[in-house]
Order: C-alpha cells, then sequence, then structure tokens
C-alpha cells in the first residue's frame, strides 16, 4: 500500500509534464472513442431489431433507390412461407428545418404490427392510427424531443418529391428490445399515393417469414417469381439489408480502424519518449533507493506503475470525457445551442492551462517570454473557445441526422477499451526505460548524484 501511494506522489514530482502527457493522452483516446462510437453506431443497425431474422426485405434488383410496383404485392404474398408483408417507401422528410431530419416513411397499415411485432403500440392508439388517413404513428424518442403529444399536427416537407403532407399524431411506439430504434415516424401510403397522382410505386416490401427454416427458401422464391421481369428483385435478411447502406461508404471499418491504430501508435511515441526523459532524470534517484535496500524488482515496479497511472488517467480523461460531451450534447441540442458555449468554455480553459504549461519555468518568470508565454495562453483559449462550440454545434447536427447515428454515443464497452488501450501504452512505453533504470548499478547511478 505504501508503494502505491509512493506512485501517486511520483506522479506529481513534475505537474507540468504530468498534466501535459494526460492532456495529450486525453485528446488522443477521445478522437479514438469517436471513431468507435462511429463505427458501433453504423454496424449496429443490422442488429437492431430483436427478431430479424423472420423478416426480409424484398427491393429492386438493379438500385435500392428504384422503385417496385404496388401490384407485386399479391404474387409475393401468395410465395409459400409468406406470412405477412408490408410495403415501405422512404419518404425523406424534414420537419420544420433541414437539421430536424430523422427516419419518416409511408408504409401498409393492414399487417404493420404483425410484421413489426417487436414495436410496442398500445391497442386503441394503433386502432386509431390505422383508421384515419392523415395519421401518423411516432417513437416515443422523437415524441420526446421536439415536445410533441398526441393530437398534434405536424408537417413534414420532402427532400424527394414534391410535396409537403400534414400529419395528425394519433399514436405512439416504443421498442422494448433496443429503444434507439423507435425513433421513426409511419405514415399511410395511400395519403401518399393519393398525393402523388396514384403512382403505385413502392419502395421495399418488408416480409415477416413462417419460420427461421423457411427464410433462404422463402428469399429464392421470391426472386424467383420476377426473374426475367421488367422489375427483377432481391430478397436480402433485414441485417443485409441494414448493412448495405453502411458497406455504400467503402470499407469504413478498415479505415477507421487504421486511423485509431495511428492514433494509438503516437500516442505510444509521446508517452514512451516523456517517460524515457522522466526516468532518465531520476537516475540518481534510482541509485538513492538501491543504497536504501530496495530491490530491483520494487524500483521496476515504482517506474511502471507511475507511467501506467499517467496513462490511465488521460484514458479516463479521454473515454470518460467523450461519454459525457456526446451525452450532453444529445440532451441539450435541441433546447439551446447556447449550451455549446459551455462545452466551448471547458475546451477553452484545457487550452488555456495547456499554453500557460506548456510556456511554464523559471526562464518564463520575465522578459520577452512572459510576454509570449501570455499571448500563448490567450491565444489557446481563444481557439479553444471556437473549437469546443463549432464541436458542439457539429456533433448535435450528426445525432439529429438521425438513421445510422441516431443513437450516436460512447458506450461503457468503449470506455473500457480506452481504458485498455491507456494502461497498455503505459506499460509499453514504460517497460524498456524502467528496465534500463533498474538494472544500472549503484556505482553508475552514483555518477548522476549532485
Amino acid at each position: 500500500m505504501e508503494f502505491i501511494r509512493l506512485i501517486f506522489k511520483n506522479t506529481l514530482r513534475n505537474p507540468r509534464r504530468t498534466v501535459l502527457t494526460i492532456l495529450s493522452i486525453g485528446v488522443s483516446l477521445f478522437l479514438v472513442s469517436t471513431l468507435q462510437a462511429v463505427l458501433n453506431s453504423l454496424y449496429r443497425a443490422g442488429h437492431s431489431s430483436s427478431n430479424p431474422h423472420l423478416r426480409v426485405v424484398v427491393h429492386r434488383a438493379t438500385s435500392i433507390t428504384q422503385s417496385l410496383p404496388e401490384a407485386d404485392r399479391g404474387r409475393i404474398a401468395e410465395v409459400p412461407g409468406v406470412k405477412y408483408l408490408v410495403g415501405i417507401t422512404w419518404f425523406g422528410g424534414q420537419y420544420k428545418d433541414p437539421s430536424n431530419f430523422f427516419a419518416n416513411f409511408a408504409a401498409d397499415t393492414d399487417n404493420f404490427e404483425k410484421v413489426y411485432d417487436d414495436f410496442d403500440i398500445p391497442t386503441d392508439e394503433l386502432a386509431a392510427w390505422k383508421k384515419e388517413r392523415t395519421a401518423a404513428l411516432v417513437g416515443q424518442p422523437l415524441m420526446q424531443k421536439y415536445h410533441w403529444k398526441i393530437g398534434d399536427r405536424i408537417t413534414l416537407k420532402s427532400t424527394i418529391y414534391p410535396i409537403s403532407p400534414e400529419f395528425i399524431i394519433r399514436a405512439v411506439y416504443t421498442d422494448p428490445g433496443d429503444p434507439s430504434q423507435a425513433q421513426s415516424l409511419f405514415f399511410h401510403y395511400k395519403y401518399f399515393d393519393e398525393l402523388m397522382g396514384r403512382p403505385g410505386q413502392v419502395g421495399t416490401f418488408t416480409v415477416k417469414v413462417d419460420s427461421a427454416q423457411d427464410v433462404p427458401k422463402v428469399m429464392a422464391a421470391i426472386d424467383a417469381v420476377f426473374h426475367n421481369t421488367d422489375a427483377e428483385t432481391k430478397t436480402e435478411t433485414e441485417q443485409a439489408f441494414a448493412l448495405s447502406f453502411t458497406q455504400m461508404l467503402g470499407n469504413v471499418k478498415l479505415l477507421l480502424t487504421a486511423i485509431s491504430a495511428a492514433v494509438i501508435f503516437t500516442i505510444l511515441l509521446v508517452v514512451g519518449n516523456t517517460m524515457a526523459m522522466s526516468i532518465r532524470e531520476r537516475t540518481n534517484e534510482v541509485a538513492v533507493l538501491k543504497t536504501l535496500g530496495f530491490a530491483r524488482q520494487t524500483i521496476l515496479f515504482l517506474l511502471v506503475g507511475e507511467a501506467i497511472v499517467i496513462a490511465v488517467l488521460g484514458g479516463l480523461a479521454g473515454g470518460l470525457g467523450a461519454m459525457l460531451t456526446y451525452s450532453f450534447v444529445r440532451m441539450t441540442i435541441n433546447i439551446s445551442r447556447a449550451f455549446g458555449l459551455v462545452l466551448g468554455v471547458i475546451a477553452s480553459v484545457l487550452s488555456g492551462y495547456g499554453a500557460w504549461a506548456l510556456f511554464g519555468g523559471p526562464s518564463a518568470a520575465s522578459g520577452w517570454l512572459k510576454g509570449v508565454r501570455y499571448a500563448a495562453t490567450v491565444i489557446a483559449s481563444i481557439v479553444g473557445l471556437a473549437v469546443g462550440y463549432g464541436f458542439y454545434i457539429a456533433a448535435g447536427f450528426v445525432i439529429n441526422i438521425g438513421g445510422f447515428f441516431s443513437d450516436f454515443g460512447v458506450n461503457w464497452a468503449t470506455l473500457g477499451l480506452c481504458m485498455l488501450i491507456a494502461g497498455g501504452v503505459g506499460l509499453v512505453s514504460s517497460v524498456l526505460p524502467a528496465l534500463r533504470a533498474s538494472r544500472v548499478s549503484i556505482a553508475e547511478a552514483l555518477r548522476f548524484v549532485g
């Protein structure tokens, strides 16, 4: 226990170096946490449903942007193994402002609750939604986000179609299996088709299959029905369909992983250089410790332990900071953009303190270097304020666009990963210089004394 206390005291022997090291690790792992949050948001779409293996999606074989004839519904329903199906058309509507974007669809209402049986919709509200042509079914998170209530009238302006229909909110749904997925709005396909002049076109058909064993056969049978027709289909599982949107972006996973690896390697170099410098400066202390009877293993433990503590504190600052930051943005972005100033002030303080510590030392106590220190601190504070506020606006926009990023944020698993990376960086960066210092003889080490 005494050794643990000694390790923590050693981290404070050079506060400027310790703080700057923690900040550099924290900023780097903040970036790693953000990249991991992007990956989680992109690839969780294919695993969102509590019962995804019983739903398949039928879309145009040539492109998912091309629609299917609504009349194909009957032929799909006749395929053995098909239990229920619903036509779904992406509407792409915006509420009041382009930044208020969320997923919204024109959907068949007949068997909607049977196909999407993981949605929890009150029976009376479901009946009201089905009964009224202009009614809308809205996810509970959207109701809270825009402060809507049952009976409110809203208008969506489509980014795809030349219409701006008005809806009345009649039903609210939740997804107990994954609450983050209840962020969509559904309205009547017949209402949409009427406003469009009855073209009779549907984006996709979502099919509920009898059993998991029937899924491959149903997929093959549906595509066989429309083979060599004017509208050939491609049927795939709900997971594969959701992930196909991510695949359009290319190998995002490899790209973000490579960036994360580069960031971690940079951290390793920075921390390794810092720890090598710190341990080299304390060679005289190692001589004193050995003279007092400290074993080589104990000295190694103290030096490596100090590096790990500093690195873990940096990892905690980066990972936990990212978690709290994105949670703060999510909670406040729809209340007032002025809350971004809070984040800006925090970034300003950190940047200003970093510049103040960086230009510290006896040489900056007077003369022109003192003026440089003050100027650097002021400039860093202003830049930090601008970056913090800009980051708040950018992160809020990403969170508000819905879709893949509707639940954007850092989870506990990512925080644990950051702590693991930080601990590993601290261990790897300090082992070699600590081994070298612990193996030096007393006679050689005493040369550095005085």
